[in-house]
């Protein structure tokens, strides 16, 4: 069933809608006003859904993309949430250089988010809240909190992933078809009846940041201050005093990708991000800027990443500008 965004049946209790997108940019614009900032790092055109629902306070988010990400961002300083995995992913969750390959629950709460690499064709569904109104619920939850304060977390108890799944769709279908009949606060206690659900059957274990992911941060704020100039990975080796081969075990880890294709791929996406607002007067400049001097060899390998020519994307970013403003 196609879901169309639809006028809430009420300004705060009750909102559905649904996005397809085909950038990240339009990927991270559906998740409307959230911080949020993405890298695509697998090749192919990308292809997205992102579809809110909130009632009564807990706001969700059912995100899918075809593409490999890199992710960070934050949630509300009061703010706990929740991702579960409703598809088993093609590969392991990453999340400050841990991997994790069995199923679970990301927890998160307030501005500590983590920065995590999330496989391709990933169907996750995020719930958050108000922490003050999840601690209430349960003693088990006031511990949660507590620990999440400290940083984010992992529990590896995941819910019924089909029901929760069938619960989402339904409770699409029904905000789609007769908001003002949904029994919304039912619906609402069902959600939340999974997530205190994992947090009553499992520890919460700490997402600590592994030992290399300093050496990453380093580096790449070596590389990020470049920006367009050319840039050898052994001066930056130098630079953060730590060989070749350390650096390259430090990014197979944290990122599962090599510093080189770390530098290609964030410049990019960054030249992806600039066509897609339809901001740049030429594709050739915008290279150019971000050190793809080849433009031969550029084209082809943008076109590898994304899975169409930056004129492609110039075009429609222009297209999209022109109908949104």
């Amino acid at each position: 069933m196609s879901i169309q965004e639809r006028p809430p049946c009420s300004p705060v209790l009750s909102r559905l809608s649904c996005h397809r997108t085909d950038s990240i940019e339009q990927h991270i614009k559906a998740y409307q006003g959230w911080d949020l900032q993405l890298m695509q790092l697998s090749r192919g055109r990308f292809e997205g859904q992102v579809t809110h629902v909130e009632l009564e306070g807990v706001r969700l988010v059912r995100d899918h993309s075809s593409q490999a990400l890199l992710k960070r961002g934050g949630l509300g300083r009061s703010t706990a949430g929740f991702s579960f995995p409703l598809s088993r992913p093609d590969d392991p969750l990453i999340c400050q250089g841990r991997r994790y390959t069995r199923a679970g629950v990301l927890a998160v709460m307030g501005d500590n988010l983590p920065e995590v690499r999330v496989a391709a064709n990933l169907d996750l569904l995020s719930l958050s809240l108000d922490y003050q109104k999840l601690a209430i619920l349960s003693a088990e939850a006031v511990e949660v909190m507590d620990s999440l304060r400290a940083g984010p977390g992992y529990l590896p108890a995941a819910s019924n992933q089909q029901a929760l799944t069938l619960l989402f769709d339904m409770a699409c279908q029904w905000l789609a078809l007769r908001p003002d009949l949904v029994c919304r606060h039912a619906l609402r206690d069902a959600f939340l009846g999974h997530v205190l659900d994992v947090i009553e059957r499992g520890p919460v274990e700490r997402v600590t940041p592994s030992v290399r992911k300093r050496v990453v941060d380093r580096a790449r704020e070596v590389i990020d201050a470049q920006q367009g100039e050319p840039i050898a990975i052994l001066s930056v080796c130098h630079r953060i005093g730590v060989s070749r081969r350390k650096l390259q075990y430090c990014f197979q880890e944290y990122l599962d990708i090599s510093p080189a294709s770390y530098v290609r791929l964030a410049r990019l996406n960054a030249v992806h991000r600039t066509l897609a607002r339809g901001a740049a007067l030429r594709v050739q400049d915008e290279a150019v800027r971000w050190g793809f001097f080849h433009l031969g060899h550029f084209a082809l390998e943008y076109r590898r990443l994304f899975g169409e020519r930056p004129s492609e994307t110039l075009q429609r970013g222009r297209q999209n500008s022109a109908e949104s403003g």
